[in-house]
């Protein structure tokens, strides 16, 4: 990408588009997006094109803070932004560029000096995450050193920057859990993205090969989850102090409840005219299929009444947020995508044996949502148990230290 010149902080700013514009924005965007998304699946890639097009709509600065050029505004409206972009049936598209924005809002809680090393340079810049601690990461003076492998880093390619996870052992307690900033210059790119699902997302491996991280570029998750990491005293707005995986799950439901959407909309307008092959009778007209459609709408409602419930509780308490709030909202978006990925099932299996075409996008959005359901921070017993717990009046479970 191209530098960009970036307002200093504090300095005036022009006026922000509001939610609407920017929902907005997305909703022009996502035909693009569905034009694209069959050559980004053979690709592997995400198009460049269309990273272009998210940025220049100025969507990748909807939750970057105003001091940088950012507008602040609220995940609802991220979360409504990824709906539209999963509703062009391309979920690796609205799955790479949601989480461009949504990691502007990480790098938000990182440091000041942090902050200053990206978007001083390019207020626009892409940032990867691959946050399991696969590699290894050892404390130094200088800050830390890095060695080894870090898998699923969905958007490398178009990624200047890339926040690893590692686990940082001192003596006694549990290790500390930090995230790393390191440009994608520095390591080592190897092509191991071959994936039922997502394909496009281009999530390959990098290699750390004694890569040294000055300290200011590096966070402990354990901040982000108890809602006080450092950016918080430069970036006061609320949205900045939030417990991390409680309120953050809702930027990998955002695509999979717009793939859905897209998905049930093409399949409705599909099936106003199929007939049955050896009959010629109007599928239309059967009451089975009638039957479960009202089944599959339901629940994709359903799944966005929860999001949205989860979203307003968020909002109402985003830095004083209490245990067992945060365990209803872990259970919540987790159950939602439950519910989305039983949905997808029902409508891949009334599609017959054409929804499995490649040229019909229903069956690349059942892929993609069970891609998206298959993610570390969906796997709903983790909440489950801990909802349950503080239900009989139990603590958490200590095993989980990102809960």
């Amino acid at each position: 990408m191209n530098v960009v010149q970036t307002p200093a902080p504090g300095a005036a700013q022009k006026p922000s588009p509001g939610a609407d514009e920017l929902v907005a924005r997305a909703r022009a965007l996502a035909p693009q997006l569905r034009e694209r998304a069959l050559q980004a699946e053979r690709d592997r890639n995400v198009p460049l094109e269309s990273v272009r097009d998210y940025i220049g709509a100025g969507l990748m600065r909807t939750l970057m803070p105003r001091r940088w050029g950012g507008y602040e505004q609220d995940h609802e409206t991220q979360f409504n932004i990824a709906i539209e972009l999963g509703r062009s049936t391309c979920g690796s598209s609205a799955w790479c560029l949601n989480y461009l924005t949504d990691h502007a809002c990480m790098l938000a809680q990182f440091p000041d000096e942090a902050q200053h090393d990206i978007w001083s340079r390019d207020v626009d810049a892409c940032i990867a995450t691959s946050a399991a601690p696969t590699g290894k990461a050892e404390e130094t003076p200088q800050g830390y050193r890095l060695n080894g492998e870090w898998s699923w880093c969905s958007g490398l390619r178009h990624s200047q920057w890339i926040m690893l996870g590692g686990l940082v052992h001192r003596d006694g307690g549990h290790p500390d859990m930090r995230l790393f900033l390191v440009p994608v210059s520095e390591l080592a790119q190897i092509d191991t993205w071959f994936c039922a699902g997502l394909r496009a997302t281009g999530s390959n491996t990098v290699r750390a090969d004694d890569v040294m991280v000055p300290r200011h570029r590096s966070l402990s998750f354990s901040t982000m989850r108890d809602a006080n990491p450092p950016g918080a005293q430069v970036n006061p707005n609320p949205m900045y102090r939030t417990p991390f995986l409680a309120v953050h799950t809702y930027a990998l439901l955002g695509p999979a409840l717009g793939l859905a959407r897209g998905a049930y909309a093409d399949f409705t307008q599909w099936t106003r005219k199929r007939v049955l092959t050896y009959t010629q009778l109007a599928i239309a007209q059967h009451v089975p299929v009638q039957m479960t459609i009202a089944d599959i709408a339901a629940q994709i409602d359903v799944a966005e009444l929860l999001a949205r419930r989860c979203l307003a509780k968020a909002r109402a308490d985003y830095s004083g947020m209490s245990m067992e709030t945060r365990a209803l909202l872990r259970r919540d978006f987790t159950y939602a995508m439950r519910v989305l990925r039983n949905a997808m099932d029902m409508l891949i299996k009334i599609s017959g044996s054409a929804g499995l075409l490649d040229s019909n996008p229903i069956q690349r959005c059942w892929r993609d949502v069970h891609a998206i359901s298959s993610h570390v921070v969906m796997n709903w017993d983790v909440p489950a148990e801990n909802f349950g717990r503080m239900e009989l009046g139990l603590d958490r479970n200590e095993a989980y230290p990102a809960f």
